[in-house]
């Protein structure tokens, strides 16, 4: 059974429970089936079909939810974008994946040109087509999300998400929420796909899904925690190194009744992991994933105190292979590329054009290689060592450097750029841009990133140089730019 049908009957089977609950209002899972069937048939009177891509950019992750099941009853492909993403940058994403629509919570200033129209709430509980049947058209055959790859600037690319890849990868986690209270809580937005697997998984098992504001003090979060009385949660490594600051060393504890805590969004400290396992929660766990092939390995328990620098043991059905620059497989303990073979792979990826990417060196019907160099050792851990793109990950976001600056060289008085991540207490990692202009000045290239980039992708410091550092063989070598930073400080 494809993943839309069995969340659609798990919501039926729940009845009358509370499903969601947000800052200002909750819903029971009935009432979110008949919100969904109202909006189902909306979108479809607004010429919403089978097989069309449809963006949601909506601040409220409770009707982005009822969206994204509205959305499947038609037998439509949602695509979850960060409502705080500026116009230019919705503009590309419609026009280079072919999105039939952008659903929005508020109009974007600007002259961008693309087609959108503002979510009404009013379509929620009435419908302007009676007798609507969203189920009729509902199809298996159509993806069940378009994810977007880590960067949303310059030339991203696309993931499709099968409705069965989705059902597999949301069925590895039912042994995590089993035989919890399925009380989960998360600042965190739905356009991580991370964060999307979560909350369905909590809502197929009955659970109730608390969404709370995404700007948020540790002490803000904590209390939150505490009085939801919550059995599960996600969050970036960032914000729960901040959390771990806050409450300090403990002997006991802080959230015994949380049998979940889980880090996504990217890599952490091994000491910060170590500290969470030890002073917040004994459940902590962090994976290691990508859009491209799911998760690839986990590390929880005593494995965090024995191997804290490590990305855990891959889970259950992957298998982690280690290859050399020729695509053969190294021995056990040797450095390669990280080569995943996964029942979760991606349908397809493509490219700006709507186009398909094909590149059997990269990807397969079954294995994928997510860009990160690393090891396996005797034991069976997974350890990363370097990532292969340069990925910056500021508060639980990826972000490629190579797409900023595409996308800063646009600007007519730039004339070289690189981009580089250093050190924060607060995100984990800021970004820097390094620009060789003999014209133009902070102040315009910040209004310019205002204008184009994504604030959660935005550089924070933005530094005017005569020349960036190359090596003989014209590689840039960012962590040099790095080293500058570290001297210089931000």
């Amino acid at each position: 059974m494809s993943f839309g049908r069995q969340i659609l009957e798990a919501f039926a089977s729940h009845g009358d429970k509370v499903a969601m609950v947000g800052d200002r209002w909750q819903i029971t899972y009935a009432q979110a089936l008949t919100q969904s069937r109202h909006l189902a048939a909306n979108f479809g009177a607004s010429g919403v079909g089978p097989g069309d891509r449809v963006g949601f950019a909506m601040v409220d992750n409770i009707d982005v939810v009822l969206s994204i099941l509205a959305c499947w009853k038609i037998g439509a492909t949602p695509v979850v974008i960060d409502f705080r993403t500026p116009g230019s940058q919705r503009a590309r994403q419609a026009r280079d994946f072919g999105l039939k629509v952008v659903f929005e919570s508020r109009a974007m200033p600007g002259d961008e040109v693309y087609p959108h129209a503002l979510f009404d709430a009013g379509w929620k509980t009435a419908s302007s087509a009676p007798g609507f049947d969203a189920d009729a058209s509902m199809s298996d055959a159509n993806p069940a999300f378009l994810i977007f790859s880590s960067g949303t600037t310059g030339d991203p690319k696309a993931y499709t998400q099968s409705h069965e890849a989705l059902a597999r990868r949301i069925a590895a986690r039912r042994g995590v929420v089993e035989g919890t209270a399925k009380r989960f809580l998360t600042p965190m937005a739905l356009s991580y796909s991370a964060m999307r697997h979560q909350v369905f998984g909590y809502l197929l098992y009955g659970g109730i899904v608390r969404f709370f504001p995404p700007l948020f003090t540790p002490s803000e979060l904590i209390e939150a925690l505490l009085s939801f009385q919550a059995s599960g949660t996600a969050l970036a490594p960032s914000v729960i190194a901040r959390m771990v600051k806050e409450v300090g060393e403990r002997a006991t504890h802080l959230f015994p009744q949380l049998s979940v805590l889980y880090s996504v969004g990217g890599p952490a400290r091994g000491d910060d992991k170590i500290a969470a396992y030890r002073y917040l929660s004994p459940g902590y766990r962090i994976s290691y994933s990508s859009s491209l092939t799911g998760i690839i390995s986990s590390l929880s328990g005593a494995d965090i105190l024995a191997k804290p620098e490590s990305a855990g043991r891959p889970v259950t059905g992957v298998q982690v292979e280690i290859l050399d620059a020729n695509g053969d497989v190294l021995p056990q303990g040797e450095r390669g590329l990280i080569r995943a073979r996964t029942p979760t792979m991606a349908s397809a990826v493509l490219i700006p054009g709507n186009r398909l990417f094909v590149d059997p060196k990269i990807m397969g019907s079954d294995w994928g290689i997510p860009g990160d160099i690393g090891f396996v050792d005797a034991d069976g851990f997974v350890t990363i060592v370097d990532r292969e793109s340069d990925m910056i990950v500021r508060g639980g976001v990826n972000v490629a450097p190579q797409e900023l600056e595409k996308l800063i060289r646009t600007h007519a008085k730039v004339q070289d750029v690189a981009v580089a991540g250093f050190p924060d207490e607060t995100m984990g990692q800021e970004i820097a841009a390094f620009i060789v202009s003999d014209r133009g000045t902070v102040e315009e290239f910040q209004a310019f990133m205002r204008a184009n980039i994504a604030p959660d992708r935005r550089p924070r410091e933005i530094r005017l140089v005569a020349s960036l550092p190359y090596s003989s063989n014209g590689k840039l070598l960012r962590r040099q730019l790095v080293e500058t930073l570290a001297r210089t400080g931000p």
